[in-house]
């Protein structure tokens, strides 16, 4: 589950035209992750 979770992420930021998109789809994914209670793999992180 958890690599298929990693894998949809990837592919998401990967869909992003620009940097400044994909590091706001992190910034949203962490804070989504972080309110319950869990954190951003690190690996996923740029």
């Amino acid at each position: 589950m958890l690599a298929h979770a990693q894998e949809l992420v990837y592919s998401l930021k990967e869909l992003m035209p620009t940097q400044y998109q994909k590091d706001n789809l992190e910034a949203m994914l962490t804070l989504l992750l972080e309110a319950q209670g869990h954190s951003l793999p690190e690996n996923i992180v740029k």
